[in-house]
């Protein structure tokens, strides 16, 4: 890329003027020397209580769209709390990523690197004994601020409420979770009250790994009144045992066995204090006198009740979904997190590795038959997930009795779902949701990418899967398509030119997603819903009936009647069959009586 100055001189001609009168204007600026060193640099010598501050303001390639960077030279030691990194860090000015513009230039950046220095004055001639730090603009993210912490631990809302709750001066034990990824995280999963019961955090999933009560370990709680400040960085047993010196610490904190809390004398436990000010401080206890200070990680306690525009609609639904492919996994992944907590899932397949190219899982579920591995997913979304499974293949070779047992529970679901764009299991589905009156989604993902088909039937307000599914076919006949036609495992399609194209992930995960909206609105009373047609064909390529990528194409149902769901059909018996069936429930009454 070529150097800012070169794409534009009349911005170096700018900052060499600006620097000059600058020298000439400030008598805290008392040198300044341009140079090249990798990158077009400033080196300035800034004079703030009679001491000078070597500086360099470099210039990024981006210069002036990305800003200017002020470093000190030649320090033992950093020299502002307002600085990144050691010594040589950047200092953080007025001006940063946050709020910088093209027309900031290097005299503003030295101007308040000069005031920093006047304010703070680190090494200058009368500095306060007190090291007094300049006010800040920023307001840094947890992300920021934890970057440097490895050792961290989640204090969830419900946990901190607990400990609010107990007496004060209180002890207790605790269970935690220790794992290594990119840092070093631990969980806190249960707690109780020395004699009294135990208060579990049921926002952590139990399938997380380690996370099962015999990988937990074990700890000791202590409910303080001790000051934040005092409690510090502490990095020794001893410091603790001293901190805790007038709550029996030396009882409940011993490492040879006869500690109250079973477990504490193992190679790994923790200790966990409740401040003055009731924040919370975890300490993991290593082998040997070892102690290791935590960083606190807490979330605003936002529910996904709120998160979640459709939770009131989902909370208390069960959902049915047939088919746990590409599609299928992205739909349940999607509805968990849009506040579904009751599944019914069937597929019969297994994951394999190609399966993960378009798969919402990863390699911890291969070999596994899809659901299974599915229903962790799940639950590490949302622990308190209720998920039934069926492995069975319901269009396949299997036991019809257990066939008619999956189809009776789909049956009782408040919604079925196909994701499997198979025709047979499509007319299974749709011949259960029309004779239970059950709403039914689906959805079609079409050859190379070129795009989809969404649709979803409510009973009695649109018509039933199959004549929907007709209304679907007839379009199609009307608008003929080379690559149209049953969708391949690898979603493959062949367009005019020869060209073979495969649907991404991306593909599939934007026409499942859409089905997934089709979803919530399905309980909504037919004049709230947010889509005024019940099929949609959704356009990612200019192909076939669609002009260009995102077209969108609703097909009308309007010529179609709605009067074919089985509640519809009134019906009666004849007088003969009334009298046969009440022949059989008689003999039935009879027998039943006789066994008892």
């Amino acid at each position: 890329m070529m150097p800012w100055f070169l794409r534009d001189p009349e911005r170096l001609q700018l900052e060499r003027t600006a620097i000059d009168e600058l020298s000439c204007s400030a008598g805290w600026l008392v040198g300044i020397d341009w140079r090249i060193d990798g990158e077009l640099c400033l080196d300035a010598v800034i004079r703030a209580h009679g001491h000078d501050y070597e500086v360099r303001v470099s210039f990024p390639t981006l210069y002036p769209d990305a800003p200017a960077v002020v470093r000190p030279l030649n320090m033992q030691h950093r020299v502002s709390g307002h600085q990144y990194g050691g010594a040589d860090g950047p200092l953080c000015l007025e001006w940063g990523p946050d709020n910088w513009h093209r027309d900031i230039t290097a005299v503003q950046m030295l101007e308040s690197a000069h005031r920093l220095f006047d304010i703070e004055n680190p090494l200058g001639e009368d500095r306060p004994e007190v090291p007094v730090l300049a006010s800040t603009r920023h307001f840094l993210t947890v992300g920021q601020e934890l970057r440097s912490k490895l050792m961290r631990w989640y204090a969830s809302k419900a946990l901190t409420d607990y400990f609010v709750s107990q007496p004060e001066r209180a002890i207790g034990s605790f269970k935690f979770s220790f794992r290594m990824s990119k840092s070093w995280v631990a969980l806190i999963h249960e707690a109780m009250l020395i004699g009294g019961s135990t208060w579990k955090d049921e926002q952590i999933p139990t399938t997380l790994p380690g996370a099962e009560d015999k990988d937990l370990y074990s700890g000791v709680w202590f409910k303080t009144d001790v000051d934040e400040k005092t409690i510090g960085q502490l990095s020794k047993l001893e410091e603790l045992r001293a901190l805790l010196v007038d709550m029996e610490e030396v009882k409940f904190l011993a490492t040879d066995g006869t500690s109250p809390v079973d477990g504490f004398n193992k190679s790994i436990a923790g200790v966990l204090i409740m401040d003055g000010a009731g924040q919370l401080h975890l300490f993991i206890v290593l082998s040997g006198d070892k102690v290791i200070a935590f960083s606190k990680v807490h979330s605003e306690a936002t529910s996904v009740q709120v998160r979640s525009p459709d939770w009131d609609d989902l909370k208390d639904k069960t959902i049915g979904i047939v088919g746990l492919g590409s599609a299928g996994s992205k739909m349940a992944m999607s509805l968990v997190r849009m506040g579904v907590r009751n599944f019914y899932l069937v597929d019969h397949d297994i994951l394999l590795p190609e399966n993960l190219q378009r798969h919402a899982l990863d390699w911890q579920g291969v070999v596994q038959h899809k659901v299974d591995a599915m229903t962790v997913a799940l639950s590490l979304v949302e622990p308190s997930a209720h998920i039934e499974t069926s492995q069975l293949h319901i269009s396949g070779q299997e036991s019809n009795a257990a066939v008619n047992g999956v189809l009776n529970r789909l049956a009782t679901c408040d919604l079925i779902i196909d994701a499997t764009a198979s025709p047979r299991v499509f007319n299974l589905l749709a011949a259960v949701a029309r004779t239970a009156c059950r709403p039914m989604v689906w959805m079609e993902v079409f050859g190379g990418g070129m795009g989809g088909m969404i649709a979803r039937s409510r009973p009695r307000i649109d018509p039933t899967p199959q004549d929907m599914r007709g209304a679907y076919l007839s379009y199609c006949t009307d608008n003929p398509c080379i690559a149209f036609g049953p969708t391949p495992e690898n979603y493959e399609a062949e367009n005019e030119k020869g060209e073979v194209l495969i649907a991404s992930d991306a593909d599939i995960a934007i026409i499942s997603h859409h089905a997934a909206r089709f979803v919530p609105d399905c309980f909504t009373p037919y004049e709230s819903s947010k889509f005024p047609y019940s099929m949609y064909m959704i356009g990612l390529a200019k192909e076939w009936v669609f002009e260009a990528p995102f077209d969108t194409i609703p097909i009308s149902m309007e010529s179609y009647t709605v009067a074919g769901w089985d509640d519809d059909k009134n019906s009666e018996l004849g007088l003969e069959d009334v009298a046969f069936l009440q022949g059989l429930f008689e003999r039935h009454d009879n027998a039943t009586t006789s066994a008892t």
